[in-house]
Parts: structure tokens; C-alpha cells; sequence
């Protein structure tokens, strides 16, 4: 029978930890998450004057794909205002289709509710989300904003270059509601 240095042994048991854990945080970060699409119809993308939304928003759900995020759609009256618009809609289907998403339909400014909702029926992180969409000024705000007060702990993050509205950009971003756990970048 061979000894073991006690030395050994606490090295082995750091080494194999560090890697566990390692492994842990990579889990995490690739499942732990869900990006919000706020009202990506054409009928509110016509008039923002952001030119690169839709481009920074079909990267935001290349990069959500990628990283096995959910992905929730918010739609505001979608029989009236229509879906989500080609490029993005065609990312989430098509013939491999991705299954961690949920199209929510909302009549109201804030999307917040349907986005709880469909995280907690479909198992999607409820702690750290993503928001992108128009407007910012409006749609955007109240949903992100609404996110953290009702869910506490959550952290929300809004992607500046995939947002955009139709009123006076600059404006809105220097008036959009503060709140700890919430970030706009």
C-alpha cells in the first residue's frame, strides 16, 4: 500500500473543486438567462429611429441562441399591430426551431406580467434578463422597470443599441427610471 501526503490530497481535492466549479459557473452562464423582445412589430419598428435596431436585435437573439437563453417575445396586440417582424421571427423557427422561447401577447404598455408568466410556465430564468425593443421611452421601460420591482433579486439589463422609439432618443434614455438591479448599457 502507497501513502498519500496529506499535501497531495488537499491538492487533488482544490484542483478537482476548481474544475467543478468551473463547470458550475459554465452551466450557468449558458442556461441562466432570458432575453426579453419588446414589441418588434413592424407596425412600432417604422417610425424609431434607431437605423440599426433590427440588426442589434437579431444579434441579441443570435448571441441568446448561442448561449441556450429563453427568449421571450412581447407582442403588444398582435391581432391588430401584427407579429414580430420577419427577421427575428425566422431566427426562432424555421426547420430546426428553438424551443426556449414563448410568444406573449400584451395590451398595455407593460410587458412585464406576461414575461413572469411565461418564464414561470416554461421554466426560463426568472432572475437575469435581457431587454431589447421599442420603445424605450414607453414599452421598454415600464416592462423593464416592472421586472425588477416584482421580482425580487432579479437583475434586468437593457441593451441600449437594440432599443430604439420614435420620440427624441437621448431624451428618453436621460429620463429612463432608475432602480437597483437594473442597468442600461
Amino acid at each position: 500500500m502507497k501513502c498519500i501526503t496529506l499535501r497531495s490530497t488537499r491538492t487533488a481535492l482544490t484542483t478537482a473543486s476548481i474544475h467543478k466549479l468551473g463547470s458550475i459557473r459554465r452551466t450557468r452562464s449558458i442556461d441562466d438567462g432570458t432575453l426579453v423582445v419588446v414589441d418588434l412589430q413592424r407596425f412600432f419598428v417604422n417610425g424609431c429611429l434607431n437605423p440599426h435596431l433590427v440588426a442589434n436585435v437579431v444579434r441579441e437573439v443570435t448571441m441568446a441562441k448561442r448561449k441556450g437563453w429563453a427568449v421571450v417575445i412581447v407582442e403588444c396586440e398582435p391581432w391588430r399591430n401584427g407579429k414580430t417582424i420577419t427577421p427575428i421571427a425566422r431566427l426562432l423557427s424555421g426547420k430546426s426551431g428553438y424551443t426556449r422561447k414563448r410568444r406573449m401577447s400584451k395590451e398595455s404598455e407593460d410587458g412585464s406580467q406576461q414575461v413572469i408568466e411565461a418564464c414561470r410556465e416554461s421554466g426560463f430564468s426568472l432572475a437575469n434578463f435581457r431587454v431589447v425593443g421599442v420603445y424605450s421611452d414607453c414599452c421598454v421601460e415600464q416592462t423593464a422597470v416592472s421586472l425588477v420591482e416584482k421580482l425580487e433579486g432579479a437583475f434586468v439589463r437593457v441593451v441600449k443599441r437594440a432599443c430604439s422609439t420614435n420620440f427624441e432618443e437621448e431624451t428618453g434614455w436621460e429620463v429612463f427610471r432608475k432602480r437597483a438591479r437594473l442597468k442600461v448599457a
